[in-house]
Order: C-alpha cells, then structure tokens, then sequence
C-alpha cells in the first residue's frame, strides 16, 4: 500500500488540473466544468446560436429610399388587409351585417345519402320538403338555418324553403297545420323561411341556398305604407293590401329590427284568415315550426 496521504480536491492545486478549466470560468475547487463543451466549443456555439444578416443586405436596409419603399410597402399590405376584412358586410338590416350562406355552410351531403332525423319528407313540383318543430318546439331563425344546412335528401344539403309561388305557399301552409301537434297549445303557428334583409334594410332576398334563388330580393324599400314594394316578377306573400290584405298590420313593417321572415299558419282575424300570409319578425325570436327544402 502507498504511504502517500489522501488530499481533497478543494485542497490540490490548481495547476494539477490543467489551465483551460480555469480559463473558462471554473472554480479551483471543482476539477468539472459546468457545460459539456470545451471553452473553444462555447465560442463557437455562442456566435452561431444568434442570426446576423448579410452585410451585404445590412447595407441595403440602412439606405433611405430601401427604408421609404418597405414603409411604403407595409402601409398597401394594411390596406389591402382592412379592405378585404371589409367586404361581405351589409350596409341594413340592423347594423351592416354580412348574411349567411347555406350553400357555404352547410353539410357535404354528397355521397352521403339520407340524413333526415326522422321526420317525414313531402314532395312538391319535383323538390322535396321537411316541416321541422310542434307546439312544443322554441326555434330562433338561426337555430332553423343551421339545422335545415346539416340534413341530407338524397345527396343534396336541406336549406330554409325558399317559396316561389301561390301553389307553393298552399302546400307548405297545409304542411304545417296537417302538422301532428299542430293542434296543440294556443296562439298563431308561425315557420321560418330563407329570407331576410339584413345585408339592406327593407330589401329582402332569398339567403339559404338554393342556387337559383340565392341573392334573389323579392322584395324593396321595407314598410308598404311608406313606399315598399314587390319586385315585379318575384313572388312575396307579406300580409298587406298588395297582396289583398286591407285590414290588419302591412308587413313588411321592421318593427323592431324583424329582419326574418316567417310565415302564418291558421292566424284568424275579424275580417277573415291571414293563413300562410308572411310576416318580418325579429330573426331571434322563438317560433315552433321551420321549413327545409330540397333541390331535387
């Protein structure tokens, strides 16, 4: 056994332990770096982690005309940004708001088949027709246009009906006083249609779509007593004295921002039925029924 006495690391000088430990920061009294690299290969690593620019580029940046084109640039890049955010908003209809699209939003119904949620489907001059709710249901406009864009009829996606003509309006009205609740509870039946005029005040088009009859205004210049009317060649069944309606509210009237359409279904008055007449309600009032179309 050697005779030489153990002496602590804390103790040794620190020549024992080489130079270049010390050099690089290191307590005499730990033989260990704190870092896996040697000094050399922190060096190194330090002045590669940061990202310089070419001095070439540095040079181009720093003259006048460069530094006014990029704030040129930037500044069209904004503008550019801010009109395309701007556009698809509405100018009416309560604060310029933009419409929604089913014909975008709805579901991809092809291949797909039925997607029906068991109600029974009618079919009418070769489209195909749901009537969704009861007297028991609570339904906003928007409640109705997402759940009509998300069912399937043999590949094609349901929007909100869009009513073309007297003989249409019929059918959808008996639809929904042959309705198996339609007899319950008390009150007027109202549904949802696809229309509104939130995009312009007073002007109502056809939103859900259909692809012929979305962007369609029937309808212009809001309240009939005050110069609204029907667009010549478009069907509109408002209840109001256009449409043989002398006694009564003339509707389209926008009481109350009633940007959505619903329409009558078994209203009475002392001077006879409004049935399946249409009225502007507000689109987040509650009604029990709403009508989904198919394209056939």
């Amino acid at each position: 056994m050697s005779d030489t006495s153990y002496v602590p690391v804390s103790e040794r000088p620190s020549n024992e332990f080489g130079s270049s430990l010390l050099e690089a920061g290191q307590s005499s009294s730990s033989p260990f770096p704190s870092s896996n690299f040697t000094p050399n290969q922190q060096a190194q690593y330090s002045s590669s982690s940061s990202f310089a620019l070419p001095d070439w580029l540095t040079e181009a940046l720093a003259k006048p005309l460069v530094k006014l084109g990029l704030g040129v640039g930037a500044f069209i890049t904004l503008i550019v940004i801010i009109v395309s955010a701007s556009k698809g908003g509405g100018s009416g209809g309560g604060g310029g708001y933009g419409i929604p699209r089913g014909s975008r939003l709805g579901a991809n119904c092809e291949g797909m088949g039925d997607m029906l949620f068991g109600e029974k489907v009618h079919e009418h001059d070769g489209h195909y027709y749901q009537i969704i709710g009861g007297s028991f249901a609570s339904l906003t406009w928007m409640d109705a246009f997402h759940d009509a864009t998300h069912r399937c009829h043999n590949g094609k996606t349901g929007y909100l009906t869009t009513i073309q003509s007297q003989t249409e309006n019929t059918f959808i009205l008996n639809l929904i006083k042959g309705s198996q609740t339609y007899l319950n509870g008390s009150g007027d039946k109202y549904a949802w249609l696809g229309g509104m005029d939130m995009k312009t005040e007073g002007n109502f088009e056809w939103v859900t779509g259909n692809s012929k009859t979305d962007g369609v205004v029937f309808w212009k210049g809001g309240d009939p007593t005050t110069g609204g009317a029907a667009v010549s060649g478009q069907f509109n069944f408002f209840e109001n004295s256009g449409n043989g309606f002398t006694k009564g509210n003339q509707e389209p009237n926008s009481n109350g921002e009633e940007d959505c359409i619903a329409m009558r279904g078994g209203h009475k008055m002392s001077g006879g039925t409004t049935d399946g007449t249409w009225n502007d309600v507000a689109c987040y009032s509650r009604v029990n029924y709403f009508i989904v179309e198919f394209d056939a």
